[in-house]
């Protein structure tokens, strides 16, 4: 009789662990899009500061920091959507912020390639 009470109990630990693991995965995918938010966010500070250091005069360097804004941009992108095809649920304002970013980095990229395209040539 024992035999038969282990596994329905073990059928649900199984379950138990298969959930605990999912909500481990998703709070692993929120911390993430959360930290590279952030890491953005003071990499675009830094950004302007030495843009504005510079009299907002642009040259290879800054349109490299540029560049490299708007990949990490487009990483972010990809990885809050990968996550949200996934179910995680985000906080409102990620989802705000996050929601149409792909629409946005494309007009963006075409922006950097007319205002900083000449500068990379060199």
């Amino acid at each position: 009789m024992a035999a038969k009470h282990r596994r329905p109990l073990a059928a649900l630990l199984l379950i138990a662990a298969c959930a605990s693991a999912s909500a481990h995965a998703d709070d692993d995918c929120v911390a993430r899009v959360d930290a590279e938010l952030a890491r953005i966010k003071q990499a675009q500070d830094v950004q302007r500061t030495r843009e504005a250091a510079n009299e907002l005069q642009l040259n290879k360097e800054l349109c490299q920091g540029r560049l490299d804004l708007l990949d990490a941009r487009f990483a972010l992108s990809d990885d809050f959507e990968a996550c949200r095809r996934k179910g995680v649920a985000f906080s409102d304002q990620v989802v705000r912020t996050l929601s149409g970013a792909s629409d946005d980095l494309t007009g963006m990229k075409a922006s950097w390639i007319r205002t900083c395209g000449l500068q990379m040539k060199d």
